[in-house]
């Protein structure tokens, strides 16, 4: 499934475990009239860490589809790299690479 931004990602940190993609850095293409989410997109700050010693982090998207792109980058779509973890959730009936 595509990935878009404000998808929920695992972010594979013991303060903060999901969090969202933020603005996506192509907001020309949409997928159920969201941008999609691209290789580089931001994820919203959360904390990082252990608690109690949670610190702001943010990070972004880090895998993509490797030959599916959108404007020239490559596409995000769910089981992708993301921050520490992967993202969990896109669009429903949307798929790239047939997932």
């Amino acid at each position: 499934m595509a990935v878009r931004q404000g998808d929920p990602l695992t972010t594979g940190h013991g303060c903060t475990s999901v969090t969202t993609l933020a603005t996506s850095l192509v907001q020309t293409v949409k997928s159920n009239g969201i941008a999609n989410a691209v290789v580089g997109t931001p994820t919203v700050g959360h904390t990082i860490g252990t608690p109690p010693f949670c610190v702001g982090h943010a990070s972004i998207l880090k895998q993509g589809s490797t030959n599916v792109k959108c404007s020239g980058i490559n596409w995000g779509r769910v089981a992708d790299s993301a921050d520490g973890g992967a993202m969990i959730s896109g669009s429903l009936n949307v798929k790239v690479n047939g997932k």
